[in-house]
């Protein structure tokens, strides 16, 4: 996929709207994928949120690497940038993240700061933006309705007596670069059809066998190390029956099997992208 070849008109839609909702918040939360947390964050959110207070929850991190979270969280930190590792299915992390906001609205009220905080959900398509903003919509039964500078139709929920979230999270398309495609494909952050399903599943396949983690499609696909990407993709084909006329093997389905068992952590807890040095 060439660099900006996805939604540019979006892209331009989505930032006007998300100037404006910035205007009426007191904390952003930029939600990261565990997984690929330098391709799940968008460089423009650096320019736009600037002098704005700040969290990154490291989402998914149920089906990242923990070893390879915890050395992201460290790289935040000595960075000055608040982060926190989360999965809308741990209990645990939900309370973390509650404990943080709570923090937050304290400091304000020392500067005579009276209202609730108010904060909305940052981060690129298919994250878990609607994901967590739906748990608390359950959570909650509080809708405060409409607030200036907000856009009709938006609403606050009290997920807290003392805290308000925007119901409508701001969106951004990944910025893809040869680098990025690969990975935010692999983790469903790109919509079907706008990759290559056999190329990016390659691509993961050889992203297991380089980082010596293989034994984890050994088992659940039968393979064997060191074979070719295609011939795993053949072996896959097989043996669920994804074959087209004549029994020859549909590459296409296999393809995007694997890439649906990673995603939904079925081929271990993986992290794809490293601190950097």
């Amino acid at each position: 996929m060439r660099e900006g070849q996805w939604y540019p008109g979006n892209m331009a839609r989505s930032v006007n709207q998300l100037r404006q909702d910035l205007k009426a918040v007191d904390i952003v939360i930029e939600l990261l994928d565990a997984r690929i947390p330098i391709s799940s964050h968008n460089p423009i959110f650096a320019r736009l949120l600037a002098g704005m207070k700040t969290l990154l929850l490291l989402h998914k991190a149920d089906r990242a690497d923990p070893n390879a979270t915890s050395h992201w969280l460290s790289h935040f930190k000595d960075r000055d940038q608040d982060a926190i590792s989360f999965s809308i299915y741990d209990k645990q992390s939900i309370n973390q993240l509650m404990r943080y906001l709570k923090r937050e609205k304290l400091g304000k009220q020392q500067t005579r700061f009276k209202r609730p905080l108010r904060m909305m959900v940052v981060g690129i398509p298919n994250v878990g933006k609607s994901t967590l903003i739906n748990y608390f919509l359950k959570k909650s039964a509080v809708k405060t309705g409409n607030q200036p500078g907000i856009t009709r139709g938006r609403q606050w929920i009290r997920i807290h007596p003392e805290i308000e979230l925007l119901d409508t999270p701001g969106i951004l398309w990944p910025k893809i670069t040869e680098d990025s495609s690969y990975p935010l494909a692999a983790v469903g952050a790109i919509p079907a059809g706008r990759y290559d399903l056999q190329n990016t599943a390659s691509w993961l396949i050889n992203f297991y066998q380089e980082n010596g983690i293989f034994i984890f499609m050994q088992k659940k696909y039968h393979g064997t190390e060191g074979q070719s990407e295609a011939g795993l993709l053949e072996d896959i084909a097989y043996k669920f029956g994804y074959l087209q006329s004549a029994g020859k093997p549909d590459l296409d389905r296999a393809a995007a099997s694997l890439l649906h068992d990673f995603q939904e952590g079925a081929l271990g807890r993986i992290t794809l992208e490293k601190v950097p040095v």
